[in-house]
């Protein structure tokens, strides 16, 4: 008889210890998706910025402006890294990069768009 109970609880615990196992999986992976669509309106806040800029300054203008101004913390904990590459003539591309860092580790996401004389 004190065979069964004693087998009974160990089942029941292994139960336990494997759905806390699978609660704590569960929110980890949804701080990370929040964390990831939080850096993404980022991103894309500052592709709109430079899409603006463009758009305002004209061709010309827009050869001498500078992505560096969005560079820096944005929001709570999320580093964003606008890059402006005018390597071929009538083309700048933009590469805007979000970093942040959440459960021990840095994650980061990255938007690239091309944006060609008109």
């Amino acid at each position: 008889m004190l065979v069964e109970v004693v087998l009974a609880v160990a089942v029941t615990v292994l139960v336990l210890v494997g759905l806390a196992q699978l609660s704590t999986g569960s929110v980890t992976t949804s701080n990370f998706s929040r964390s990831k669509s939080q850096a993404d309106a980022y991103a894309q806040k500052a592709m709109e910025e430079i899409r603006s800029q463009r758009n305002t300054l004209g061709w010309s203008g827009f050869g001498s402006y500078s992505c560096d101004a969005l560079d820096g913390t944005v929001g709570n904990g999320f580093t964003r890294d606008a890059n402006c590459d005018r390597g071929t003539p009538g083309k700048v591309t933009v590469t805007v990069t979000v970093s942040w860092a959440e459960a021990g580790r840095t994650s980061n996401i990255k938007q690239i768009a091309v944006f060609n004389q008109y």
